[in-house]
């Protein structure tokens, strides 16, 4: 198992927080953090390899200041990602999970 660990600014084009690795390794995100002192939308995207579709897990319209705290565990298969889009510049995220080998 390795420790997934990673920060930094979301593009409002979209930033890509994590993409599952292949058919023996998956990867578990179990936090996403995103913050940003302006008020903002925030969207979470989930895209799935086997089927080639995205969905939109969920989207907020944030206060300033506010942040998001997300503790649900999605679990990541060969080609799978996960994408937040910020409709405005300065949002952070920090996101924290495992790759894993798959039996």
């Amino acid at each position: 198992m390795a420790e997934i660990i990673e920060q930094g600014e979301l593009s409002v084009l979209g930033t890509t927080l994590a993409t599952g690795n292949t058919a023996t390794l998956s990867t578990k995100i179990t936090t996403m953090r995103f913050y940003n002192p302006l008020a903002y939308v925030l969207t979470i995207e989930r895209y799935d390899a086997l089927t080639a579709t995205s969905e939109v897990l969920y989207e907020f319209n944030l206060a300033a200041g506010d942040t998001v705290s997300d503790t649900l565990v999605y679990a990541l298969k060969a080609g799978d990602k996960l994408t937040a889009y910020s409709d405005i510049p300065g949002t952070s995220y920090y996101i924290l999970g495992i790759d894993y080998a798959v039996s």
